[in-house]
């Protein structure tokens, strides 16, 4: 049996940073999940949804990272015209999250837009750039999304992107 250790490093130039030692195939990874599946899960209603057992699974067998960046967006759905439509106010979003018994990991300084090009990050929709460097200040190893814009031509990731539907359905035994 492998010893397993998690920890959040100290300040690595302002940022904070997640890092798992002593990796064996059968250990919990680092994996993100981008607002949208986030607010999917939260919204959902069903207790088979892709989105819940998604969600279920990073939690139970792999490791969910939840960034101060991701935890804002989540936030801010609240305040957006869908948000509103389906009746959700931040409350709402902070109680579900929390419920996940995760913490929130600080990003922070958080670079600009400029910054993060600079740095190499490269995505159609800006504003997902930010989703980008939370993925890899956690050193996750997946990031499941239904975003288009992470389909094709992202770069300054190594983590696998997937959807919610291939993550669960994923082979352990495919794992690194």
């Amino acid at each position: 049996m492998a010893i397993e250790t998690f920890e959040k490093t100290g300040n690595n130039n302002g940022r904070a940073s997640a890092v798992m030692t002593n990796r064996q195939s059968n250990e919990k990874r680092n994996v993100t999940f981008d607002t949208n599946i986030l607010i999917a899960w939260i919204l959902s209603k069903k207790e088979g949804s892709i989105y819940r057992v998604a969600v279920t699974k990073a939690v139970t067998d792999d490791r969910l990272m939840l960034t101060d960046i991701i935890w804002d967006e989540c936030l801010g759905f609240a305040d957006k015209k869908s948000g509103k439509k389906a009746n959700v106010s931040k409350a709402d979003i902070a109680a579900k999250l929390k419920g996940l018994g995760l913490k929130v990991i600080p990003i922070k300084p958080i670079p600009t837009d400029d910054e993060l090009k600079a740095r190499g990050y490269r995505i159609r929709d800006n504003k997902d750039l930010k989703i980008l460097y939370s993925v890899n200040m956690t050193e996750s190893v997946i990031l499941v999304t239904r975003d288009d814009d992470f389909d094709g031509n992202v770069k300054g990731i190594t983590a696998k992107i997937m959807d919610p539907m291939n993550y669960f359905h994923e082979d352990r035994t495919e794992r690194t």
